[in-house]
């Protein structure tokens, strides 16, 4: 029987920093259970265009009807369930249009393998493949830099445990966000990094990062996710006065080690700040007794090791 309609959940990337400014980049972050994305698309008699988003779903739609050679927009209609707020550094239009682009796949029956899809279709991928690989398998990614790929590949993928948690605190104050444009013209800006930078990001990505969580060695996991942060931060010093973008952000990150987290940094370019805790409950604590909830946001997360949910089926 023909699909209805198709459902896809998926969560958050928290990133942790590039190797380098200039391409093909390579980085590493890690996927969180919330805040969640969920797209439901289902057939309809005409292309009915999604209340939230408009823009950026509509593009995904023409370039999916390219992709399968229709000859008009596929007929269907779509809804944002949930998404996270846009431009606070938890990858949410990576999640968005992956999501749209596989359910429209799954909904036409359009063969489309992974590349292609987050590629040329969701066209995602191109500075950063950590949440396209995070949307299909979860967990800690560490992307290598590959000059021959159009998506940089997996060098090391690790499950992190579940019972750590990670504390997202954005100052309730605005502050300025980076994207579209602005990013671009940001990183037109950027020196290349020098190869003892890139070669010191590799080996605590490589030797500190992914063992430490191997091990389930909370403290070292902390202090090589703040060492790396910092050090990619370094990466973008000329455009954001340090490694972090900016006095907020930078207040933000001081504080909080200030105040005891551990593991703490900015996720891309903020205003997420991030900080880990051993369980929930520390987590809690913590922000029960030494946040400030009049100048601070504060979610919570538990790291998803596991890809994206598909649900396909009628109505």
């Amino acid at each position: 029987m023909t699909n209805q309609q198709v459902r896809v959940i998926t969560g958050a990337r928290l990133h942790f920093g590039l190797l380098d400014t200039q391409p093909p980049y390579g980085g590493v972050g890690v996927m969180i259970d919330s805040p969640a994305t969920e797209v439901v698309v289902r057939r309809s008699q005409r292309y009915r265009p999604c209340a939230k988003e408009t823009e950026r779903i509509d593009a995904i739609v023409r370039r999916f009807a390219a992709f399968a050679n229709l000859k008009g927009l596929p007929p269907c209609e779509m809804q944002v369930l949930q998404r996270p707020d846009p431009h606070t550094g938890r990858g949410s239009g990576t999640q968005l249009s992956m999501a749209v682009a596989e359910a429209l796949c799954l909904l036409f029956q359009v063969r489309c393998n992974r590349e292609d899809l987050a590629f040329h279709v969701a066209a995602r991928g191109k500075r950063s493949a950590v949440g396209i690989h995070g949307y299909f398998a979860g967990g800690l990614i560490f992307e290598e830099s590959m000059e021959t790929a159009d998506l940089n590949p997996i060098r090391e993928r690790v499950s992190v445990p579940h019972a750590w948690c990670v504390a997202m605190f954005r100052s309730r104050r605005t502050v300025p966000t980076v994207s579209g444009d602005l990013e671009q013209n940001q990183f037109n800006q950027l020196p290349p990094a020098t190869s003892e930078l890139r070669d010191e990001l590799r080996c605590l990505a490589s030797e500190q990062l992914t063992t430490a969580i191997q091990r389930e060695d909370f403290a070292s996991f902390t202090d090589a996710v703040h060492r790396y942060n910092r050090a990619s931060g370094m990466l973008f010093e000329s455009v954001q006065n340090g490694p972090y973008n900016g006095p907020a952000v930078t207040r933000l990150v001081d504080s909080l080690i200030d105040r005891g987290a551990k593991g703490v940094g900015q996720s891309s370019w903020g205003p997420t700040v991030f900080a880990w805790f051993e369980t929930r409950q520390e987590a809690e604590y913590f922000v029960r007794t030494r946040s400030n909830a009049e100048h601070e946001e504060v979610q919570f997360a538990a790291p998803k090791n596991e890809p994206r949910t598909v649900h396909e089926g009628q109505r």
